[in-house]
């Protein structure tokens, strides 16, 4: 078999997100109570025997690079396998931030001609999926393609938010168009992308000499005007994917399972949703490999449930203790539910403390938050969706950023957001209304320990 390396590209931030991305990227996002999206396609490039991988993240990496270690979670570790970190530098000529996937791999050519791989595998580390990439190596070598590509079928309704491909009965992709308005077919591109190595390497110095760059319009700050609205990225699929396709030396399978993109809150908390009933997402069947131990000097303790504590049809991860009522919720480690509290339909994220007698409902905390004694998250019928970010955050759920407070005996209605850092001095009553978003006054700082 020819010797294949991968390049992870784990620098998006996803504005849509809203407060569980503003100091981390989304490869870094937890799901399913005791992982991080990122942990999916490590997992698949161990399994499917790729073991020299170099992760490219850009975006308030600290958490992410905390989580990743040293590879040794996944077996990344030692003198032919290696997970390496690959940033953004500066060297004596330039020096910029990665702009966009195909800027990213050609900043780091040394570190591919170093290995001498006969093939190099781009990735997402964004998406949520379970998938052994060999099948898409052996047609890679069976067709002698100069490019492999992983397709998933999506909602025709769904198809222009992504590539979509056309693939004959050899599975050549005879046609690929990036978010076309009127899509012809529903396979959307997964973002695997197997390239032999010389003919990548040639495309890259090509593109960086003569490759137009891609817009992208900039959401990412839409409450500061000075923010830039527009910015010039180099990507994969705006040109290079589109001459190898031409040419007819480009492949494409097709994955059958699931294949999450999530880049919504509803589109998060659904999945959340489809990870408790076990229909579609079956975390025991993935054997997802993890780090558990990124921010601990020892192992969790059991969790614990106390004399009144009450569990229907949840996710509870280990050194939690249960109080009160968990109904249909994902709680990660160490998250804390008081006497008499309910909570119901959530997902807690490591660390937080529901006081007592508080009451939850829809509710997505990420780390470190405290919710008040007698505190209502979650109250009232979805009257309308966040006013900030409508078209992310409709389901009626509340998210609430790291290390956020909600006070005793406040109360939040829907599809509320809530920023990191926000305390009981920055709301202004009793009561948050729909669709509102709270966030502390600006500051700084590294986004460390996320």
């Amino acid at each position: 078999m020819s010797k294949t390396i991968a390049m992870v590209l784990a620098g998006a931030r996803v504005d849509e997100m809203a407060a569980l991305t503003e100091r981390r990227p989304k490869s870094a996002v937890v799901f399913g109570g005791n992982y991080r999206i990122i942990d999916c396609v490590l997992t698949n490039l161990v399994e499917s025997g790729i073991e020299i991988v170099g992760l490219l993240p850009q975006y308030r990496f600290y958490s992410l690079i905390e989580h990743i270690d040293r590879g040794a979670p996944w077996d990344l570790l030692g003198r032919t396998r290696a997970l390496t970190v690959l940033p953004p530098f500066q060297d004596a000529a330039d020096s910029d931030w990665y702009r966009g996937s195909a800027d990213a791999l050609y900043q780091n050519l040394d570190f591919i001609e170093r290995h001498d791989p006969d093939d190099v595998m781009i990735l997402s580390a964004d998406h949520i999926y379970r998938m052994d990439y060999r099948p898409l190596l052996r047609l890679h070598a069976e067709m002698n393609a100069e490019m492999t590509m992983g397709f998933t079928p999506v909602a025709a309704a769904d198809a222009s938010r992504f590539g979509i491909g056309q693939l004959d009965a050899s599975g050549r992709v005879v046609e690929y168009a990036e978010k076309p308005s009127q899509p012809r077919a529903n396979l959307a591109s997964m973002t695997v992308y197997l390239f032999k190595r010389q003919m990548l390497i040639d495309e890259l110095r090509q593109h960086a000499r003569t490759g137009r760059p891609s817009n992208f319009r900039r959401v990412s700050a839409p409450w500061d005007p000075d923010a830039p609205q527009v910015s010039k990225t180099f990507q994969i699929y705006d040109e290079i994917v589109p001459r190898v396709v031409a040419r007819g030396h480009a492949y494409g399978v097709v994955h059958e399972g699931i294949w999450e993109y999530t880049r919504t809150l509803d589109a998060y908390f659904q999945l959340h949703e489809e990870i408790l009933s076990g229909e579609r997402i079956d975390l025991d069947a993935w054997n997802l490999r993890t780090n558990t131990y990124a921010t601990r000097k020892v192992d969790p303790a059991p969790t614990r449930f106390g004399p009144d504590a009450r569990v229907i049809d949840s996710l509870v991860c280990m050194g939690c203790r249960i109080e009160g009522q968990v109904i249909r919720s994902v709680l990660s480690p160490d998250v804390v539910v008081g006497r008499g509290a309910v909570v119901k339909d959530s997902v807690l994220w490591h660390g937080t403390h529901v006081g007592p007698d508080a009451q939850l409902d829809k509710v997505v905390t990420d780390k470190f938050v405290r919710i008040g004694s007698g505190a209502r998250v979650g109250t009232g019928d979805v009257t309308g969706p966040n006013q900030q970010f409508p078209s992310s955050l409709t389901c009626g759920a509340t998210v609430i950023g790291r290390q956020a407070e909600v006070p005793d005996g406040q109360e939040v209605m829907r599809n509320c957001v809530i920023y990191p850092r926000v305390q009981e001095e920055h709301y202004g009553g009793e009561r948050l209304e729909t669709g509102q978003t709270l966030r502390p006054a600006p500051m700084g700082g590294s986004g460390k320990g996320l």
